[in-house]
């Protein structure tokens, strides 16, 4: 009778932490998206080939390779502000989505909610 409760607080601790990092990774994955859809409306705006569907980071990252090469000298602030900046964060919270699914009781977690990496 007396390990039922510490089996209860075990189970417990795990349950909270298994939906603390649930709620983490969506949240990453949401701010990923979000900045993925910030640059893609930068994007559209100084380049041609950009259209109104957002594609995936892949796309976005070659289109903003081949904009910054052809940027005149009068749009290198909007570049600054409303493309580049969203872009670098969104690479490092997709390096840190995809490090922290990759390690060890993360990786546990990731696999009971079939999350993938970005």
């Amino acid at each position: 009778m007396g390990f039922i409760p510490i089996f209860l607080t075990l189970g417990g601790a795990v349950m909270l932490f298994v939906m603390v990092i649930h709620q983490s990774l969506k949240s990453k994955k949401k701010q990923f998206e979000t900045l993925c859809n910030d640059t893609w409306v930068g994007l559209t705006q100084v380049s041609s080939e950009a259209s109104d569907i957002t594609p995936s980071f892949e796309k976005i990252n070659s289109l903003y390779k081949k904009t910054k090469s052809e940027l005149k000298d009068d749009q290198l602030g909007f570049y600054n502000a409303q493309i580049k900046k969203p872009i670098q964060e969104a690479k490092l919270i997709r390096i840190h989505y995809n490090n922290i699914i990759a390690k060890r009781p993360y990786s546990f977690v990731a696999k009971i909610f079939n999350i993938q990496p970005i």
